[in-house]
């Protein structure tokens, strides 16, 4: 049986300094992720409320998939990935919106053609060759410090820091922005193996984990860009031939 938390009728707690020092949340270098579009949020209000489905979900809609864990046992039912939160949301009988309130017991969620790891976090199967996955991270990720300019540009940000909540005893606590602030979904990408953690996709990780291949000449001769999808799948294919 997959274990839940509910996400309906939240308390909301303003965000403040100790609020900050409890969150596990964590710094993003923004050279080491795609950026994409940019949303903005007022002093206020709660991002989860306001932000279109398109910024929080990987799905327009949620769909019929599969969650197997490891010890087994699987569940069909009607998934979607919160990017805004990395939790995996699904329909349940009453037609409530539940996360699965323990990921690191699944193996994965499969969603029609997407696969879903859980690794530290939500990592999303985009290619696989042989045995070895590339797989991407998306979050939706707040920078504190745009206050002013074109909000689609997302410029001038000094620090990201990725929204989320406090889970307490099973009880969710969201967050309110205290000022005008923009959330941006940014990407990483990571390389797995088998049941191998997954590491981000960096050259020399690539080094590691293909020791016999010439994986340095490679990355020189072809100029890899180690944020293209393009260029790691064509690297990823290298590797293994």
């Amino acid at each position: 049986m997959i274990n839940y938390t509910m996400r309906s009728s939240p308390q909301i707690l303003l965000l403040s300094s100790r609020l900050l020092l409890l969150l596990s949340l964590f710094a993003v270098n923004q050279t080491s992720a795609q950026h994409t579009k940019a949303y903005p949020v007022k002093a206020g209000e709660i991002p989860n409320r306001v932000l279109p489905n398109e910024a929080m979900y990987v799905l327009p809609a949620f769909a019929t998939g599969s969650a197997l864990q490891r010890d087994g046992t699987a569940a069909t039912l009607a998934f979607n990935y919160n990017i805004l939160q990395d939790e995996m949301h699904f329909i349940g009988i009453a037609g409530d919106t539940l996360a699965i309130a323990e990921p690191v017991l699944l193996k994965t969620v499969v969603i029609g053609t997407l696969i879903f790891y859980y690794d530290k976090g939500f990592l999303q199967q985009i290619f696989k060759a042989g045995k070895n996955s590339l797989a991407m991270r998306q979050q939706m990720v707040q920078i504190a410090d745009k206050t002013t300019g074109a909000y689609d540009a997302a410029s001038g940000a000094s620090a990201i820091k990725t929204y989320g909540t406090i889970n307490n005893n099973s009880q969710i606590y969201q967050l309110q922005v205290k000022k005008d602030v923009v959330f941006e979904k940014v990407v990483g990408y990571y390389i797995g193996a088998g049941s191998n953690p997954f590491v981000k996709a960096s050259r020399r990780n690539f080094e590691l984990f293909f020791a016999d291949k010439a994986v340095s000449a490679y990355c020189k001769t072809h100029k890899v860009n180690f944020n293209n999808e393009a260029d790691l799948k064509a690297l990823l294919l290298f590797c293994v031939e």
